[in-house]
């Protein structure tokens, strides 16, 4: 086997690892909101969060004020990804840390 093939097979194992390591998470979605009737869907996620949008959001947008619980009263700004991905609700989002 020529090295040059055994490099690019090293290369695209190495790759695939990492996409599957950190960025695993996302995109995922507890709670889906509209999909198209392609195959795989092309859906839109409906989950809010009060800590901004995944990094890899491109379209983060601030859908108003919302009340964190047991965090007392007022109002809390809440964010969404209002990005259109291909299965975006096949994964559900881990359970964030307790504080």
């Amino acid at each position: 086997m020529r090295p040059q093939v055994i490099l690019v097979g090293t290369l695209a194992v190495i790759a695939i690892l990492a996409a599957l390591g950190e960025g695993s998470s996302w995109p995922c979605c507890d709670n889906c909101g509209a999909c198209n009737r392609k195959q795989p869907p092309e859906c839109q996620c409906n989950d809010v969060s009060v800590n901004g949008c995944h990094p890899e959001c491109k379209n983060c947008v601030k859908v108003g004020a919302g009340i964190r619980p047991g965090m007392g009263p007022g109002p809390v700004v809440t964010y969404r990804c209002d990005d259109v991905l291909t299965n975006f609700c096949q994964t559900s989002c881990p359970e964030a840390p307790a504080p």
